[in-house]
């Protein structure tokens, strides 16, 4: 017996030094998880994108990407239950500042990188109303009917202000008769063919292919936003300023000036450096498969992704984007 213990120990000790060499030090030792939007729709296919571009160029990094939704994004990542997620700027500043939606700040969030800046405010009329003008709402009096997507998205909380700033608010609108459909845009496209709506707000880039088609059946006017709310937006909700061209949609004769907010890739304080500097590294290695992702990221550069002077940078962020511009 002791022969065959010793013979037994001889084989471990030797396998001690061979183990090692059966797992590659390069071995999986970063678990991510990204969490985007509705299965589907359009941050879904970004986050993809996203978690696709580091899977691709990030040694050592497990990937998954999960269905999330603005607004619980920023939850899930300031208590630190998932490395990152995909956020709009306007709700993530809310978030840290503390304001609705929100019931407390989000103290811990801090961006990565700016993936997308063109998800402009579009405020579509049918042109039956009469109203050529946001402030035309206020001075007929009109009972819009009017979809702002979800309650606390952040469709529904800049209509609110666009809508206020112009002295028809909520309240005043379903005072005149009008009335505030809390659903998201695709599915209200329905209850404008039926005649129950003849107007929306929405958030996202342009042209946006259902109001195209939209555009086919009804006679749509694109409003522009007045100087003066432009400003008090970027001022309290971090919009900037944007024009989307005239001749975007058919029927829109004129240049229609408004405000976008950004697609963001958000993550904790916290997150460790080499992980959201593996992440980047990937971004930038992989830019032009990203480009192809979707058309609102066809502009993708490592000069847009930094491109934000109001979200906090994960200081290694800060840092990796200090060191592409020496």
């Amino acid at each position: 017996m002791n022969s065959i213990a010793r013979t037994f120990l001889g084989v471990l000790m030797a396998g001690a030094f061979v183990f090692p060499a059966a797992f590659p030090a390069h071995a999986a030792n970063h678990d991510i998880t990204i969490v985007g939007g509705g299965a589907g729709g359009l941050w879904a296919i970004i986050t993809e994108g996203v978690g696709e571009t580091v899977r691709r160029s990030f040694e050592g990094a497990r990937v998954t990407t999960e269905p999330g939704k603005d607004g619980p994004n920023q939850i899930m990542v300031n208590r630190g239950d998932v490395q990152f997620g995909i956020a709009s700027d306007t709700l993530t500043l809310r978030g840290l500042k503390g304001e609705k939606p929100f019931k407390g700040k989000l103290d811990n969030l801090r961006l990565v990188a700016v993936i997308s800046s063109t998800q402009a405010v579009q405020f579509f009329v049918d042109d039956k109303t009469g109203i050529k003008s946001t402030a035309d709402i206020r001075e007929k009096k009109y009972p819009l009917k009017i979809t702002v997507n979800r309650q606390g998205s952040v469709v529904d909380l800049l209509s609110e202000r666009v809508l206020e700033l112009n002295g028809s608010s909520y309240k005043d609108i379903t005072g005149w008769g009008g009335k505030i459909c809390k659903i998201p845009g695709p599915e209200s496209m329905d209850l404008w063919d039926a005649g129950q709506m003849d107007a929306i707000i929405e958030v996202t880039q342009f042209p946006l292919s259902r109001f195209l088609e939209l555009g086919q059946k009804h006679d749509l006017s694109l409003l522009s936003l007045d100087d003066k709310t432009i400003e008090t937006l970027n001022k309290e909700m971090g919009t900037t300023s944007i024009t989307i061209p005239a001749g975007t949609y058919p029927f829109q004769k004129e240049d229609c000036q408004t405000v976008a907010t950004q697609l963001l890739l958000i993550t904790n304080a916290d997150t460790p450096d080499e992980m959201v500097e593996g992440v980047l590294n990937s971004l930038i290695k992989n830019i032009d498969y990203l480009r192809t992702v979707h058309a609102c990221l066809k502009d993708m550069s490592p000069e847009r992704m930094s491109a934000n002077d109001v979200i906090p940078f994960h200081p290694a962020a800060q840092r990796f984007y200090s060191n592409l511009n020496k």
